[in-house]
This record gives structure tokens, sequence and C-alpha cells, in this order.
């Protein structure tokens, strides 16, 4: 899969991987995007997707969480994964692929 047409739609924007938490206090990893002000909104939405669907294909045949999109204002939003186990472990593989797939 080429990544430069992902990328060139990242290049202006800002991008943080981190560890967030769900309303449940459960671990989601997640990659947030913002861009600057002026931005539409389509922009922001189409490189979420387009990220979203990069972790899909990087994601390894054993892991089984689920890559969400919650896009929240037209300058930004987040792709993260909803984990199955949620434990240390899986925590740490998703961290990790999301750091990999962002670079």
């Amino acid at each position: 899969m080429k990544t430069n047409g992902t990328n060139q739609m990242l290049g202006n924007a800002n991008i943080n991987v981190s560890l967030g938490h769900s309303q449940y206090g459960t671990p989601q990893p997640q990659v947030e995007i913002r861009y600057p002000h002026g931005t539409h909104y389509r922009v922001a939405r189409a490189a979420l997707y387009a990220l979203a669907a990069k972790l899909e294909t990087a994601t390894p045949v054993g892991d089984n969480w689920v890559v969400e999109v919650d896009a929240f204002g037209d300058e930004m939003g987040r792709v993260y994964l909803e984990l199955v186990k949620a434990d240390d472990a899986e925590t740490k593989r998703g961290l990790a692929l999301l750091r990999k797939v962002v670079g």
C-alpha cells in the first residue's frame, strides 16, 4: 500500500500519539490529529480515515482490536484502538503500532 498520499495529508497537521482512556477507564491507544484553523473539514476527515485504513492493514492477524475514528471538529479528530483485553501487553502493542504507522 502506498503511503505517500496519507503522509501528504498529514503533512501540515499536528500529530500526537498517546494513551487515552474510555469513559469506563479502559486504555485506548490513540492518534490525535489537529490541523491549522481554516482547514476544510473534509481534509481532516479524509486524513483520519486514511490513517485508520493504514492501521487496519498494519494490524497483525492475532490482534483483534477495533480501529475507530472520532472526528470532533472541523480541524481535529482522533483514531483510536478499542482494545479487546485492554491488558498491559495489548496496550503496549497498540501504542507500538500507532507509532510505527505514524512514523
